[in-house]
């Protein structure tokens, strides 16, 4: 084995330049004008997206400070489903102007507090939030951009009926897509829907059916790691009419006690046989997590074992288990009375279409939920993030009790802040220098709007709808300042490898 190091100051640009240029693949997603990127992977499977999240998860991120960058964006995306581009790239302006102020001989302690100083103080100065706004507008600002924008306001709508049904749980929505048709053949579907067909094709599904739920399966005997010695080829026939024996009693044992059975696992011809012959539904090979819904939503436990399930085993449910055409595909549904569970079912033309739907869908249902949770919005198109620069370049023009280098660092954030307009702008076509400009001489709420046709100008964000949730717009500032303090501290990097 052998080391190789870097420290001091050729550690920090190292690392700051991967970071930066993490950030700068994504910049040109930004905004409802952002351009798509393609991804090619050595098959030549190919993804078109502007998704930030999809994007950054599938870089090849070999360098410590792009990959802290990456993680950066994963955390943006499990709390707040959005906003991972804009954390990505306002990290990485704070970085970008970080280097120059290290170039001046500022210590990086002294950078990393002044950036943790002024992160607090644009949280602090977060202006009043509004409230009272429809689901579908937050939804809606979420869509823009998108490939669904072409049926915008059918998306939107679809995305509201989904977050109030569930009452801004998010785990309780499930997706899935299925090609053909477009997105206004799109639906919700009240309970859950599994990509799963039944064993036995005529089977046509039944009202408050006696469900069971196994965590295994029936494939009958697993031979592969069995030895036998035999003289004769009858003992082995003699073996095979044993296990069909057994077999035939575990089906006639369920056909007891279940008018539907679903297993994690495969299940043994003969049985999903007799079983269809006594006219009950099998679903074989369910996903764990469908099975976690399904035992969810319909109370019924989950077995691991047929010997566990007692002799008096009974678990009817009040809904229905049968079978559902969606398109030119069966699928199998799932609903109980007191379901908590939906399943959006997003149609589109293509694969590659619908995997965007998807993405897309899966962004604006996070920040609608996360809204309904939150219930505090602020205007969009840059405006929060230009006033809280002001208001970070105020303080540091006037706090006396920070030393000069210090308010530099203050006054370098607020810059950085003010990339987020700018990258939308520039996306767009129009001059950033110039919007950003714009942006320091308005009064609140005002921010950048692109309109369908791509163009954009300075509005009051209130009228047109362009709304973000605060906790969204609090969580980028936070994670963008950590991420970047974060890869400031590192002086000194060691990398193993082997000869």
């Amino acid at each position: 084995m052998t080391e190789e190091r870097k420290t001091g100051r050729e550690a920090q640009m190292s690392n700051i330049r991967a970071a930066v240029n993490v950030a700068e693949t994504v910049r040109s997603t930004l905004g409802p004008a952002g351009m798509d990127k393609m991804l090619v992977d050595e098959r030549g499977e190919t993804i078109v997206t502007n998704d930030g999240i999809t994007i950054l998860r599938e870089l090849e991120t070999g360098h410590p400070g792009a990959q802290m960058m990456v993680q950066a964006s994963q955390t943006q995306e499990e709390v707040c489903k959005d906003g991972t581009t804009s954390v990505v790239v306002l990290a990485g302006q704070m970085l970008a102007l970080s280097e120059g102020l290290l170039m001046r001989g500022i210590h990086p302690q002294t950078i990393v507090r002044a950036y943790n100083k002024a992160s607090k103080i644009a949280l602090e100065d977060m202006p009043l939030p509004e409230q009272n706004i429809g689901v579908d507008m937050v939804a809606a600002t979420a869509l823009r951009g998108k490939a669904s924008e072409s049926s915008l306001g059918f998306a939107a709508q679809l995305v509201e009926n989904a977050a109030l049904t569930v009452d801004g749980n998010l785990e309780r929505v499930r997706t899935l897509t299925q090609a053909g048709g477009s997105m206004k053949d799109s639906y919700i579907h009240s309970g859950l829907v599994l990509n799963k067909t039944f064993a036995n094709p005529d089977f046509t599904g039944k009202e408050n059916p006696r469900l069971l739920l196994l965590d295994g399966g029936l494939d009958g005997f697993n031979y592969e790691d069995v030895q036998m010695q035999i003289s004769d080829p009858a003992q082995l026939e003699q073996i095979r009419n044993q296990e069909m024996q057994i077999l035939s009693g575990v089906a006639h044992a369920l056909s007891e006690m279940a008018d539907i059975v679903i297993v994690r696992d495969g299940i043994h011809e003969a049985v999903a046989k007799y079983l269809d012959a006594q006219n009950i539904g099998v679903v074989s090979r369910v996903q764990q997590s469908d099975m976690d819904s399904i035992a969810r939503i319909t109370g019924v436990a989950v077995h691991h074992r047929i010997t566990e399930i007692p002799e008096e085993y009974e678990a009817r449910i009040e809904g229905s288990v049968k079978p559902i055409r969606i398109g030119d595909l069966d699928y199998v549904s799932v609903e109980a009375k007191e379901s908590d569970t939906i399943t959006m079912i997003v149609r589109g033309a293509t694969r590659q279409t619908l995997d965007e739907y998807e993405r897309a869908f899966d962004d604006a249902l996070g920040v609608a939920c996360l809204y309904l949770n939150d219930k505090r919005l602020y205007p969009g198109g840059g405006a929060v993030l230009s006033k809280l620069s002001m208001a970070v370049r105020k303080h540091a023009t006037h706090e006396r009790q920070a030393s000069a280098r210090e308010r530099m660092c203050m006054e370098a954030f607020a810059d950085a802040l003010e990339i987020i307009p700018a990258a939308i702008a520039s996306n767009a076509g129009m001059d950033p220098l110039d919007v950003v400009m714009e942006l320091r001489s308005v009064t609140d709420n005002y921010g950048l709007f692109i309109d369908h046709a791509g163009e954009g100008q300075i509005v009051d964000m209130r009228p047109h709808n362009v709304w973000e949730p605060a906790a969204l717009v609090e969580q980028i500032i936070k994670s963008a300042t950590e991420v970047a303090c974060s890869i400031l501290r590192i002086d000194d990097i060691i990398a193993r490898r082997a000869q």
